[in-house]
């Protein structure tokens, strides 16, 4: 009985590493906003920051402090600056917990106009409310160097607007809001060989 109960929890855990997926938000597309600027994601997708022109960015803050970095870990893109089209790289996130993640753009003046959002927002804590609060902010502070998340070639993971996918490794600093730990197509590759590899050695015992 161990033996299944081991055997049904390692494979839980894999097979939630392999189906996780990748979330993709649009930053500056549709103007000075994110598109979705509300997302619902689990523990172990990726969020991905795709970078429109001009200049935009993505910090992490807290609910009550928006257009600041938040206090406790977070991540920031850094500026990125693009002429036309979609920006060449992008910014991913791997999301640790299911609790409220506010984020907003670093640009001078761009989150008090409104450039916020929310990865699963509750019902005490939501968009509007985080949007309402910056709408009154004077000056929008971004820290000094990207962290807390990795910059990639736009392409190279997969991706399904709306759902969310594994991890890469840390830029810069390492900040709590969102660490990586391995590419997220490497993590997929690696979960269905890993699995059958533990059910073998599991019956072994």
């Amino acid at each position: 009985m161990m033996q299944m109960t081991t055997l049904t929890t390692l494979v839980a855990g894999f097979a939630a590493l392999a189906t996780a997926a990748t979330i993709q938000i649009s930053v500056g597309k549709d103007g000075i906003v994110y598109t979705p600027n509300s997302v619902t994601a689990a523990v172990g997708d990726v969020i991905e920051y795709q970078f429109f022109p001009p200049t935009h960015s993505v910090v992490m803050a807290d609910f009550d402090s928006p257009c600041t970095p938040a206090k406790t870990g977070g991540f920031f893109s850094g500026a990125f600056t693009t002429s036309s089209g979609m920006n060449n790289t992008v910014f991913q996130v791997t999301v640790n917990s299911t609790d409220p993640i506010f984020f907003y753009c670093g640009f001078p003046t761009h989150c008090e106009s409104g450039m916020v959002g929310v990865i699963n927002p509750s019902t005490d804590q939501t968009l509007d409310a985080f949007q309402s609060k910056a709408s009154s902010v004077a000056n929008t502070v971004a820290p000094s160097a990207p962290f807390g998340g990795q910059i990639v070639a736009a392409g190279s993971s997969s991706a399904t607007t709306g759902t969310a996918s594994p991890s890469p490794t840390p830029t810069g600093n390492s900040g709590g809001g969102g660490l990586y730990s391995g590419p997220a197509s490497s993590a997929r590759a690696l979960a269905i060989p890993l699995i059958g590899a533990v059910v073998v050695a599991v019956l072994m015992v």
